[in-house]
Parts: structure tokens; C-alpha cells; sequence
């Protein structure tokens, strides 16, 4: 891995100083990606930052259902899931702990910001019928505003067609190492309501997610197996060239009858006498319209989405204690802006934004213990807002600098009955600007450097604590090319980042053998990171996909939390894969094709500390995880409307431990990778 890490690394470069001696063109035609990162429609080379664009047939190819089977393909992600509803999504070496801070990735819809004010609460969204997923890396602060300190994840649906009707089937059924079968259907179907003018397109899909954990002392079998299923209508009017409808909805249930937690000795096993039930359940609409006057296109966008999430911990020596959270959480959000049209030498978007968050947690222990009964906030409701604005002056073919900005207010409140708290209020504000600059050395490849800033609002923890605001300077130079008539695309970017005041994770005990997690300024954190992507098709239908993302931000101080030195906890210092596939011909009419996908993270940490009355402080907990490597393989056959595939997840079927229920030492279980599964999938498309 080492050895891939390196050549991954200097690979971007050697190229680099191959293609560009003397500003070499790259051949028309270059199949280059077309993304909307900038709110703007542009190629992916022109965009002067870190962007990872997967389009449908990549994510079809990789068998992936959700972010989690991408996410060592996008270099710097890395995803955490503890239970239904309880995925933590990491980024560029940042994580952002279990307390009850924000989070640091935001998550898109279409133009619609899904993230709730909860750090580790990213729900899952269905990878069917997208026109691709952008990753945005660095800090997002002018154009995505808070919650993406350290980057935003965007799902673009698939927009209905206005002039046919098509759509797909997809089934797939697997067998869970260890476990039980699990089954899957998914797929859409688009047709014009009035010909050119209006189109409707519905998705949707159904899992039974096999289990394999069973729980001897209640005779339970495969007690983790969980179901859900979603529906998403798309529809689409276009009276006229200038004006634009998109009306989106998503209705979408995840339930199962426990969490994902096993014995550290046996992954298939956990000595309880109680499952742990969870679910989480969505409701989403998003309105957006727009209006080409000519110079410019007005774009509104307006969302609401409420959320029920219930999940259950096990806290205490031996996990005697079970913990209950019954939380809802409701949310709108309106954005207006301005952008520019045409080919001018100025591109710009200017607009507002405003938001109005409210959350409501039911917590009840059994057995009961006065300190953790809560009805109030979860943690807190907020009314935000923002003006933002974004220019790109191009000076000359060659050379263009940008420059923008958001100002940012948040209005923060917590409460709660049981305690009974009175409700406390505060204000956040921040300026978040980016400076950027870019030189074309052909179409196809280019150059950028990016200073920008992220923030992050301080909040109250659920004891009535506080802890202040987290603001993050990343500084950044990369590199992308087309080459070869599109068979070589390159992205590269180092980078620096520089945090000021660390919102980390605490602990506070609150009764014997129980604590809670809270959120703590921490100080500072600072280091470099590297990133490289690489894609080569190699003839005779070989594709070749490797990615490398390598960080060292480390913490700068030492208190109870934290010791310099130290990384961020849960973070691997590498990640990366390797995947190898190729289409070939058959017959006539018949194509063959396989795929081996490997993926790597480095060990990380995590700790738990506590200070004590005498000055000194404890170590509740210092884990330290397996490596990680997955093999991942698919062969099929493939139609001109039809496939069939085997898939092979985990085929060296390794299990290492993940994430540990703290204290491990009392706990002994945490969460583990899934065991190798064998499946097949069938697919079939219609229409024109």
C-alpha cells in the first residue's frame, strides 16, 4: 500500500512535466465531466478546487447502494456507521467526535442542504437513479455556509425527460457471511406528461439488509438484519426556454431491531439480553425554479425536511444500562441567487439564504437514572441566514482569479422540561471568504491555489455547557488534466489546514461507569495533507481507478482532551484504492466484464480522557484500530438492455474492530466490518 501511496503521488507529477513543456493540447472530444460544485455548470478541469465527481454507470459498476461502498474511492472520506441513523462522515483528516457539535461535511440534495444540527447523524440516501454524486473537499464556507468545514457531498438526482419514456429494474439477492439472505429491488421510470413541456420520473427501491449477529441469550439469529425502502418522484416543467420547475420528494424508512454493536472477540456475536431497536425516517421536498432573463438566471430554492430517529445505547459496566433517544427534527430552508450567463471574462453568483431548524429528544433510561431523563432540545433549534457571492474574473486565456465571500448569522437556543431549563440564547456570526487562482495550460489541464475558510457555531452541550465557535484556514494547491484524448485524467492537490479553537470531544461522568459525551474547545490543530485521484483507460476495454488521500493535522496543544501531537480520533493518516475492470466482447451482441476493487485505511485511534479533582487526568479508553483492506470482485454478462452479475464483498471476509462502545475495557463489543457477502444482480432497462 505504501508503494501504491507513492506512485499514486508522484504519478500526477511525472505527467505533468511530460504534457505540459510546451502547453500540449489535449485531442478534441476529451470526455470531460461536467459538474455544478460552483453553482455554476462547468467542466470539472475548471473548477479551481478538490472535486470527485462519480457518475451513474461508475456507481452502477461498483455495485455501490450507498456513500459507504464509495467512500475510500473519494480520497480524504472515510464513513463511520454505529447504527441505523448514526453514520459519521469524515473528511481531510477532521472528525468531528460524539458530542453535540455540528457537523463538519455537509449533504445535498439536488439544491437542498439535508444536514441536521447533529454531528453524527448523516442518514443514508439511496444510491438509484442519480445523475452523479460530487464530492467537495476543503472547506465549502462562501457557497455551502456551515456544516461544511470540511467539505459537502452532493446527490444529483436525475432530472425527467421531456420527450420519452424509459426507465430500469434492478434485483439483487445476497448471502450474508455468517448470516442470513438479503434482497434487494430498486428502480425509476420517466415518461413526458405533456410532450417537451412537462415530465415526471419515480424512483424507488426496497432492502431487506441481511443480519448476522445473533443474541444467544434470547435465542435471536442474525438480530442486526434491518428493512428499508424509499419512493422519490421527480417532476419536471419547462413551459418555455427561459423557465424551469423541478419538484422533488423523498419519502424514505430504515428500521431494524438493533445496532450494529457485536463482542470484540466474535463479530457474530453479542452477550445481551435485550435488542436495541432503531429507525430512521425522512420526508423531504425541494422546489426549485429558474429563470434565464438572458445576462443572468434567478435560481430559488426551497426545502423542508422532517426526520424521526430512534436509537438505543448501552452505556455502564457490562452494558446494564440502555440509553433511548425518540428525536424529531424539522427543517426549511430558502436560497435566492443570481448567476451569470454567457462566455464573458466575469462569472459570477451572488444570493441570501435562510434556514429554521427545530429538534425535539424524548431520552429515558432503563434503569432509570434521574441524570439522563431529557425532553426538550436535541441539542438545540436555530434560525439562521447568510448573504454570499462568488466572481471569477478571467484576465486572460490562460490565467483567471476568483474571489467571494458569505456572512453568516446563527441564532442558537436550548431548553428542555425534564430538567427543567430555562431556555438559553446565542449568536453566532462569521465572514467566510475564498481567494483563488487558476492557469490553464491547455483546455484540458490546469493549475489552481485556494485560500479559504470554514467555520463552525459554537452551541450548548446537553448539561447546559457551552463551548465557543471553531474556524478552519485551509490553503491549497492542485492540479487536474485530461491527457491522452480523455483516456488519462489526473487530480492532485496538497493542501495546509489550520484550525483555531477545535471543537473535540469530552467526557463527563455522570453517574458511576456512565458518561456522557460533551463538546470542548480543545485549542489548536494544524497540518499538511495530500490527495491524488487517477483514471486510465488502458485499451482493449481496461479501465484503471486509484486514489490516495494521505493527512498529518495533528493537535497543537495539550490539555484533557487531547495531547499534541496527537491526530484527530477515528482518522486513518492513509486511505486509498485500486480498481481494475474491463468490458469485452462475447458475441456479437453479448459483452463480458469483471472488476476488482481493493480499498485501504491505515489504523486510527480513539480515546476517551477524564480529568480528576486531584489535577491529574485519566485514560478511560486508548484504542487503537486493525488495518483495513477490502477486495471487492464482479463478473457478468451484459446485454443492450439487460445484465446479470456475481458480486463478491469482502472476499478475504476480514472482520476488523471499528469503533469500540466506551469504555471498551467494561464493555468489551463495538462495531465491526461486514462479513464477506455473495450475491447476484440482474438488471433491465426499457424504453427509448
Amino acid at each position: 500500500m505504501r508503494t501504491l501511496g507513492l506512485t499514486l503521488l508522484l504519478s500526477p507529477y511525472v505527467v505533468f512535466l511530460a504534457a505540459h513543456p510546451a502547453h500540449a493540447q489535449s485531442a478534441p472530444g476529451a470526455d470531460v465531466v461536467t459538474v455544478t460544485a460552483t453553482k455554476r455548470s462547468e467542466r470539472i478541469t475548471d473548477v479551481p478546487l478538490a472535486v470527485t465527481a462519480i457518475g451513474e454507470s461508475e456507481i452502477r459498476d461498483r455495485g455501490a447502494v450507498d456513500i459507504r461502498d464509495l467512500q475510500y474511492s473519494i480520497p480524504g472520506l472515510n464513513i463511520q456507521e454505529q447504527s441505523p441513523g448514526a453514520n459519521r462522515i469524515q473528511l481531510r483528516g477532521v472528525n468531528a467526535g460524539a458530542g453535540t457539535g455540528l457537523p463538519i461535511v455537509g449533504t445535498y440534495v439536488d439544491e437542498m442542504g439535508v444536514t441536521i444540527d447533529q454531528q453524527q447523524r448523516d442518514a443514508p440516501f439511496p444510491l438509484v437513479d442519480l445523475a452523479r454524486i460530487e464530492v467537495l473537499r476543503g472547506p465549502q464556507g462562501t457557497l455551502y455556509g456551515e456544516g461544511s468545514l470540511a467539505g459537502t457531498i452532493r446527490y444529483i438526482t436525475r432530472n425527467p425527460s421531456l420527450t420519452q419514456s424509459n426507465g430500469f429494474v434492478e434485483a439483487n439477492v445476497h448471502k450474508q457471511g455468517q448470516g442470513e439472505m438479503g434482497h434487494r429491488l430498486s428502480g425509476a421510470f420517466g415518461m413526458p406528461l405533456v410532450q417537451g413541456k412537462v415530465g415526471l420520473r419515480v424512483a424507488a427501491g426496497s432492502d431487506k439488509v441481511a443480519g448476522w449477529i445473533d443474541y444467544p441469550q434470547i435465542g435471536a439469529k442474525d438480530a442486526n438484519s434491518a428493512k428499508r425502502y424509499f419512493v422519490r418522484p421527480k417532476l419536471l416543467i419547462q413551459p418555455n426556454d427561459a423557465l424551469s420547475i423541478s419538484l422533488l420528494a423523498l419519502h424514505s424508512v430504515y428500521e431494524g431491531d438493533t445496532d450494529n454493536y457485536a463482542s470484540v472477540a466474535n463479530p457474530g456475536l453479542r452477550q445481551r439480553g435485550t435488542l436495541y431497536a432503531g429507525k430512521d425516517n425522512s420526508d423531504l421536498a425541494n422546489a426549485v425554479v429558474q429563470y434565464d432573463f438572458g445576462p443572468v438566471t434567478l435560481t430559488s430554492s426551497t426545502g423542508y425536511l422532517k426526520r424521526a430517529l430512534l436509537f438505543n445505547a448501552s452505556l455502564g459496566p457490562g452494558g446494564a444500562l440502555r440509553v433511548t433517544f425518540d428525536s424529531s427534527f424539522k427543517q426549511w430552508n430558502q436560497e435566492l441567487r443570481l448567476s451569470s450567463n454567457g462566455s464573458g471574462p466575469l462569472q459570477y453568483t451572488v444570493g441570501v439564504w435562510a434556514r429554521d431548524f427545530k429538534s425535539d429528544v424524548d431520552r429515558v433510561s432503563t434503569p432509570a437514572v434521574p441524570t439522563l431523563r431529557r425532553v426538550g432540545d436535541d441539542p438545540v433549534d436555530s434560525k439562521s441566514s447568510a448573504v454570499f457571492g462568488d466572481a471569477t474574473w478571467k484576465f486572460s486565456p490562460r490565467i483567471e482569479l476568483s474571489a467571494g465571500g458569505r456572512y453568516y448569522r446563527d441564532e442558537r437556543s436550548f431548553g428542555s422540561t425534564i430538567p427543567a431549563f430555562a431556555t438559553r440564547q446565542a449568536s453566532f456570526d462569521a465572514f467566510s471568504p475564498r481567494l483563488s487562482s487558476r492557469y490553464e495550460w491547455s483546455r484540458n489541464a490546469s493549475t489552481y491555489a485556494t485560500l479559504s475558510k470554514g467555520f463552525r457555531s459554537g452551541g450548548f452541550n446537553g448539561n447546559g455547557t457551552t463551548y465557543d465557535p471553531e474556524t478552519l484556514w485551509n490553503l491549497e494547491l492542485g492540479h487536474k488534466a485530461m491527457l491522452m484524448g480523455g483516456s488519462l485524467y489526473l487530480d492532485s492537490a496538497i493542501y495546509y489546514a489550520d484550525y483555531k479553537d477545535r471543537q473535540a470531544q469530552a467526557a463527563s461522568e455522570i453517574s458511576p461507569g456512565v458518561f456522557q459525551a460533551l463538546t470542548k474547545n480543545v485549542g489548536k490543530a494544524a497540518g499538511p495533507g495530500v490527495e491524488v485521484a487517477v483514471s486510465a483507460r488502458l485499451g482493449a476495454g481496461l479501465e484503471l481507478t486509484g486514489t490516495v488521500g494521505w493527512s498529518d493535522i495533528k493537535a497543537k496543544t495539550s490539555n484533557v482532551e487531547v495531547l499534541e501531537g496527537e491526530a484527530f480520533d477515528g482518522v486513518s493518516k492513509m486511505t486509498g484504492s485500486l480498481a481494475l475492470s474491463q468490458r469485452f466482447a462475447l458475441t456479437g451482441s453479448l459483452k463480458g466484464l469483471w472488476r476488482v476493487d481493493y480499498q485501504h485505511a491505515d489504523p486510527y485511534a480513539f480515546r476517551v480522557r477524564q480529568g480528576l479533582p486531584n489535577g491529574t487526568v485519566a485514560t478511560l479508553q486508548d484504542f487503537r484500530s486493525a488495518t483495513q483492506d477490502y477486495i471487492n470482485l464482479r463478473a457478468g454478462v451484459e446485454g443492450k438492455d439487460w445484465s446479470v452479475s456475481l458480486d463478491v464483498k469482502n472476499l478475504t471476509d476480514k472482520q476488523p474492530l471499528l469503533f469500540p462502545i466506551a469504555p471498551l475495557a467494561s464493555s468489551q463489543e463495538g462495531n465491526h466490518a461486514a462479513p464477506r457477502s455473495i450475491g447476484l444482480t440482474l438488471r433491465k432497462s426499457f424504453g427509448s
